[in-house]
């Protein structure tokens, strides 16, 4: 057990407490004395119920305990489930319990889960339970057909729960006397519960307005969203007034405003726009709390949304409604590529023979209706019973019934057999006659900037002027937020761009003159026939039988909903269903893969041929039997999922769908179900983010040394949460809430924020996923985690992933582990060492050079050290390089110690004009490919290629990781796992073609990390267009910037899986004459790769086509003009990747720290970097402060001693050492130096710390 006092984590009381009671789940000692609990270790492994009601009973003296709430919480709950229990003879789910825990404390959400996890039998029992206290409920289902199946449920709840109340429904079909007296009641409010459809509340709000409601549950998202106008309808319902709703859209405006200047120098603007926004957050607290405003609670499955109307509810309720792309699926996925509209008959009827009646039948919607009515036609005439399914019921009644065989609609996303049919027993089999898609002009489709781009890129890679002009618009439209996209596509789609003033106006005038470029050229590109295509990815444009060229973009959601009817809980198992796709276009066919892949993993259609039609029915009979072929999904469980990065949680959110959010003060939370079709595990995630480190050591003086205790020998750390103050910008931890720089008290954010929500959730979820970065930083994240939140729920693990991708993460989650106190005991001595190091030396700095900005530190000074060496070389080195560049070829250096020696040379080299040949030889040599890139690798190539310094490409590096586009990044393994494999193997066999090139290789044994590598089989081009076609999202601006640093990553990464390369090599020996002395060049050059390998996929290869002719001459001649003299040295500066290098070589360094090391040298003065040649340069503050840390604390600040200090940390957090003896042994050591007073600084320690740190 780890021993440190958390300061405000006592649940009590919110002062200290101890992690020993943390991890018992219990308060501190000064709320509940160990006297007055007994067996506090028994009690500690009850269930958290039990617990609670314990120690809430120990602390009656404390009302505003949390223990008291927590407690309260769960009794509601307990009556809950019991009616639930009462009502279904079932006991409620995980995951319908914490939607439940939601609702009795009043919270307004979205409900995002698949089909079957009982969405609707919980609000129906939540709005029963309100209407047993009196409440006012008002129901919304999409559809007339489930106004009676919501009134006979709700009856049925109502009857076994013992409530008798007044249920009023409003029905269209009914008798004229019989909607009069509905609406009189509803006008009167002489209703306990009013169910109707959302049309209803389109039609019909003149009569509700008048009316309050304490709950609306909306049964279907997309019923409400389809009419962005119920949005502001069902907020007014609630208790919000219409000027309620304009303030939140003034301040969703205003917020979009901000978002575009924010990037402009328009500081005056950006400053009036972020005042405005403040006051209008202010006006919408004040009215919230004037108001009692009801709840509302939305089921959503899809939740396909447009504009800016959704937003309101984030605004006013702290929600946003989101989608699922992970389905339960149990589908048998196949197609058909047929050429003739009879060969299409002849398939249906085979099919429909074969399996027999419940099958549907979807027409693609560019068909049409008319060719729904010719199908239905023909197959009545091959003996099939048929029927066009239209609006209304009845036609699905007679499938029901066996009349009919198979019913025929259009695949439209909210057609009739689409949505809405739940016929288990039924419904087995579902036909596409061409892939679901919408087509369009492509003049009208290009109206979208995203479009517009997609056919830009696809068509840029042989056209410098079309490349130049897709960046150009892509920097533009970056520019703009979401609002200002929004408003350019509207006002570019209905003609009225002229009314667009500014920038947007500049914008849209710029798409506007692209689109008739782009038109023009892929009209000359794609051949004149008709059906002619260019593949964009995920989309088509296709030459029409007109001539024209039209815009083809799949519709997946449109099959996935469809193809949903065939496989359905049944039984509380999910059935078999059978899809198959006709299509005549392969084109059509693979792009409608690729998008859908987007929603459904492994999304693979088998060809109809390779399918036993007659095994195939068996098993979907079978299926609806609960035999063979069904699939028993676990009941699903709410678990919360703990990132550090904001991004990386939206990232991993959005792999399994679009994430509804909860948002707490400044803390989203993202919440999205998960499907595991390996173990038939189903989640619903909340995944939230830490933002990095929530506690840090306390600063304040007066607590033991620079923040940890000495007591009995042990040392206990002393943890207070992240502070930041928002006047003056700065960072701080303290136990006072008090700027420490500014002096500000009100303005000030802190960690704890985090703490609370990460709490609540926990409280909502059956378990916890602790998900921080894999390293000893991200497990002692971890473990203050689970501190702060192990009295609210003890069921946590830590879940490790090494890059984020979906199958990462679901591995990662289905093997979880302990958290490592080895390693957090590792990260405690690091920074603990820092601190006793830091500290002292940086107070005694400001003593001796009265600047207050100085700071040393034990991995700095040595690094300093060697920069100042290397600084003394250089200066001793000087002297001039003499620059001969050769015609056509390459450029040859000499260096000379004095100039006139370097100007003579100069000087006979004009003269000649060229350097003479004194012999040459021309063999073959094999290359070996590098490994793939460690963390000091990548810096120090990143830093002479593109010049980045270590702290920006540590910056594009976590930006690229947390994207999901590459693995974890800081790492000196070079391993390579087999998925890794598998990618290079992917991409050099169908991405380039050469998969006689792939050489796989592991690159050592298998640790705790693996190299950096790309998790997809994307070069950096292929990588750009997904972005674009919508094939990969990404939740990062992704700049040139992170291109070009994927791009070094991927091909080194390539180049590491390939076979070596056999080279043709030219060395020459040159020579030039003058004053009686012969100077002699060396000179070794690649002519060729003669048996292909990895060295042409890394490095460019020059034909050098006229060394032939020069060897033959016996001369290269000098480009006489560019031969030039520069001032340098013998022995060059380093630049920050070599001193990287230098770090990883001497072992002081980790890859975590490298980039921060040498950032803190140039932040304390200590370093420049020259900005042509990127060299590290000491500046005369750092020689001397090096020179006083060297002369009086040589043994604190040494190479020798911060390497030895780095494998005592490694011993840690391996297990072989404790970090309590290496910490008393420091101790020692700055006591003798002096920079630990030998003084009892416990005894200043707060009375309620050393409570804590003395258990």
């Amino acid at each position: 057990m780890i021993k440190a006092v958390f300061q405000s984590l006592c649940p009590s009381c919110a002062g200290p407490i101890s992690s020993y009671r943390l991890s018992l789940g219990v308060p501190c000692n000064s709320c509940l004395p160990s006297s007055k609990l007994d067996n506090m270790e028994d009690i500690s492994k009850y269930p958290l119920e039990k617990k609670i009601r314990l120690i809430s009973k120990a602390l009656s003296d404390n009302p505003q305990s949390a223990y008291h709430l927590m407690r309260d919480t769960f009794e509601e709950l307990e009556s809950f489930e019991k009616l639930f229990r009462e009502s279904t003879g079932k006991n409620i789910w995980s995951l319908q319990k914490t939607w439940a825990h939601r609702l009795l404390l009043g919270e307004s959400f979205a409900i995002t889960a698949p089909t079957g996890v009982g969405k609707t039998t919980l609000l129906l029992h939540y709005a029963a339970y309100q209407l047993k206290k009196g409440e006012k409920v008002y129901i919304l289902v999409p559809t007339e057909s489930l106004l009676n199946q919501t009134e006979e449920k709700l009856k049925e709840i109502c009857y076994k729960m013992g409530i008798d109340a007044e249920i009023v429904v409003y029905q269209s079909r009914a008798s004229k006397k019989k909607r009069e007296e509905v609406l009189k009641k509803i006008e009167e409010g002489k209703f306990g519960v009013l169910i109707t459809t959302t049309s209803f509340l389109s039609r019909r709000y003149d009569i509700l307005k008048k009316l309050k409601f304490d709950l609306i549950v909306v049964d279907d998202a997309d019923s409400l969203l389809k009419n962005s106008v119920n949005i502001e309808k069902v907020l007014v319902l609630i208790g919000f007034d219409e000027d309620d709703v304009k303030i939140a859209e003034r301040l969703i405006k205003c917020r979009n405003e901000l978002f575009f200047y924010l990037g402009t120098n328009n500081k005056e603007k950006t400053e009036n726009l972020k005042k405005e926004c403040e006051e209008l957050e202010v006006s919408l607290e004040e009215a919230k709390a004037k108001k009692k405003i009801g709840q509302l609670a939305v089921a959503s499955a899809t939740g396909r949304q447009a504009g800016s109307k959704p937003k309101l509810f984030k605004e006013l309720l702290g929600f946003e409604i989101g989608g699922i792309h992970d389905y339960m699926r149990n589908i048998i996925d196949s197609f058909y590529l047929y050429k003739e509209d009879k060969e299409l008959i002849e398939k249906i009827k085979e099919i429909v023979n074969n399996l027999g009646s419940g099958g549907l039948i979807f027409v693609s919607k560019d068909l049409g209706v008319n060719r729904a009515k010719e199908l239905v036609k023909e197959l009545e005439d091959e003996g099939i019973k048929t029927s066009l399914a239209t609006a209304g019921k009845s036609v699905i009644k007679k499938l029901a019934r066996g009349e009919v065989q198979v019913l025929v609609g259009v695949s439209s996303y909210y057609g009739v057999i689409v949505r809405g049919i739940d016929l288990p027993e039924v419904i087995k089999y579902a036909i596409f006659v061409g892939v679901p898609k919408n087509k369009m002009p492509l003049n009208s489709a290009l109206f979208s900037p995203r479009r517009l781009l997609q056919a830009l890129i696809y068509i840029s890679d042989k056209d410098e002027n079309i490349k130049a002009r897709f960046e150009d618009l892509q920097s533009k439209i970056n520019k703009l937020n979401p609002g200002e996209q929004f408003a350019l596509r509207i006002a570019l789609q209905k003609g009225t761009t002229k009314q667009l003033s500014g920038w947007l106006g500049e914008v849209a005038d710029v798409i506007l003159k692209t689109i008739s470029e782009v038109t023009i050229k892929l009209d000359s590109i794609i051949p004149r026939e008709k059906g002619a295509v260019l593949n964009l990815g995920t989309s088509l444009i296709e030459r029409g039988e007109d001539g024209s060229l039209y815009y083809i973009n799949p519709d997946p959601l449109t099959y996935i909903q469809a193809s949903g009817r065939t496989s359905r809980f049944l039984n509380d198992k999910m059935t078999l269903g059978f899809c198959l796709i006709f299509e005549k276009s392969k084109e059509y066919l693979e792009v409608f893969k690729k998008k859908i892949g987007n929603y459904v993993y492994s999304f693979d259609p088998k060809e109809l041929s390779s399918i036993n039609l007659k095994e195939i029915s068996e098993r979907l009979i079978l299926s609806r039997m609960g035999k063979d072929g069904s699939k028993s999904f676990k009941p699903a469980k709410s678990i919360m999922f703990v990132v550090e990065s904001p991004h990386k949680a939206k990232t991993i959110a959005g792999f399994f769908g679009r994430p509804a959010k909860r948002r707490f003060g400044s803390v989203v939370v993202y919440e999205i179900p998960i499907v595991d079709q390996e173990t038939l595990e189903t989640y619903l995630a909340m995944i939230v983010a830490t933002k990095g480190h929530l506690f840090d050591l306390v600063s304040d003086n007066n607590i033991g040394t620079y923040g940890v205790i000495k007591v009995n020998e042990e040392f206990i750390p002393v943890y207070a949460p992240i502070s930041k103050c928002l006047s003056c910008g700065r960072t701080f931890v303290s136990l006072h809430n008090k700027c420490p720089y500014c002096g500000e008290s009100f303005k000030i954010k802190s960690s704890m924020e985090t703490v609370h929500v990460l709490r609540k959730i926990a409280m909502e979820s059956e378990e916890i996923y602790i998900a921080t970065d894999p390293d000893v930083e991200g497990e002692k994240i971890a473990w203050d985690v689970e501190m702060a939140i192990k009295p609210y729920n003890s069921k946590i693990v830590r879940a490790e992933f090494h890059e984020v991708t979906r199958e990462a993460i679901l591995e990662a989650i289905r093997n979880p582990r302990k958290i490592d106190e080895s390693q957090v005991s590792s990260q405690i001595l690091r920074r603990v060492t820092d601190r006793w190091i830091g500290f002292p030396l940086s107070s005694r700095l400001w003593s001796e050079f009265q600047k207050p900005w100085l700071g040393a530190g034990r991995v700095q000074t040595p690094t300093l050290g060697w920069i100042i060496s290397r600084h003394e070389e250089w200066k001793n080195a000087r002297g001039y390089w003499v620059r001969i560049p050769l015609i056509n070829l390459f450029a040859v250096k000499l260096f000379k110690k004095d100039k006139k020696e370097a100007e003579d040379l100069k000087n006979a080299i004009i003269k000649s004009g060229s350097l003479k040949i004194d012999s040459y030889e021309i063999y073959e040599q094999q290359l070996l490919p590098p490994p793939p890139y460690t963390t000091d690798e990548l810096l120090h190539d990143a830093n002479m290629v593109y010049g980045y310094g270590a702290q920006f490409t540590m910056k594009l590096s976590q930006d690229l990781f947390e994207a999901g586009l590459i693995t974890y990044h800081r790492t000196d393994s070079t391993h390579v796992s087999n998925k890794g494999i598998q990618i290079a193997s992917e991409y050099l066999s169908k991405g380039i073609g050469k998969p006689e090139i792939f050489y796989p290789r592991s690159w050592g044994s298998e640790g705790t990390h693996e190299a950096i590598r790309p998790t997809k089989a994307l070069s950096a081009s292929d990588l750009k267009k997904s972005i674009v076609d919508g094939t990969l999202k990404t939740y990062i601006n992704v700049t040139e910037a992170h291109i070009k640093l994927y791009d070094l990553i991927f091909r080194r990464f390539i180049a590491s899986q390939s076979r070596p390369s056999v080279v043709e090599k030219l060395k020459l020996n040159l020579s030039i004459s003058y004053n009686r002395e012969k100077e002699v060049f060396e000179k070794e050059l690649i002519l060729r790769e003669k048996e292909t390998g990895f060295y042409g996929l890394l490095y460019n290869i020059n034909e050098q086509t006229q060394i032939a002719d020069y060897i033959k001459e016996g001369r290269i001649p000098v480009d006489v003009s560019k031969v030039e003299i520069y001032r340098g040295s013998l022995i060059p500066l380093y630049t920050q990747g070599e001193i990287v290098k230098l770090m990883k070589e001497k072992k002081i360094g980790r890859p975590s720290t490298y980039a921060k090391i040498l950032d803190s040298l140039r932040r304390h003065g200590y370093v420049v970097i020259s900005k042509k040649r990127n060299f590290v340069i000491p500046t005369n503050t750092g020689i001397k402060v090096y020179q006083y840390l060297s002369s009086n604390y040589s043994s604190l600040v040494s190479e020798e001693t911060t390497r030895k200090l780095e494998e005592d940390m490694d011993a840690i957090e391996e297990g072989k050492e404790s970090y309590l003896a290496l910490l008393a042994k420091l101790y020692d050591a700055l006591t003798r130096l002096g920079l630990i007073s030998e003084v009892e600084l416990a005894a200043k320690t707060p009375v309620k710390i050393m409570d804590e740190a003395l258990i």
